[in-house]
């Protein structure tokens, strides 16, 4: 591939990413509505299926058992800094649109 074509890739995936991404909101805010009174269910939901389905990604990446229960403590670390590292970035942003974002004002 040359440059200019990973670049053209490289959007189309941006694309796809965040497409992905607000897909996955819109359906926190519609089980949010089902669930009036107890939203930190969604949320406890959403993390609990990033958790397993990262799992799963992981696992049928390996050709045993043995080697996935040889990746857990690699992929724990992988999993926990890029949640971290995206937390900061969310938190960040959301403090600069607080106003927009809660609705405030």
């Amino acid at each position: 591939m040359t440059e200019q074509q990973v670049t053209e890739q490289q959007k189309i995936d941006d694309q796809k990413f965040f497409e992905n991404i607000d897909a996955y909101i819109a359906l926190a805010n519609a089980h949010e509505n089902a669930n009036k009174g107890a939203p930190q269910l969604v949320g406890a939901s959403l993390l609990f299926a990033a958790a397993r389905y990262n799992i799963f990604l992981v696992a049928r990446a390996q050709p045993d058992r043995a080697t996935f229960d040889s990746k857990k403590e690699e992929a724990k670390s992988y999993f926990m800094d890029q949640f971290s590292k995206m937390f900061d970035d969310n938190w960040e942003d959301y403090g600069k649109h607080f106003d927009q974002y809660s609705g405030q004002k």
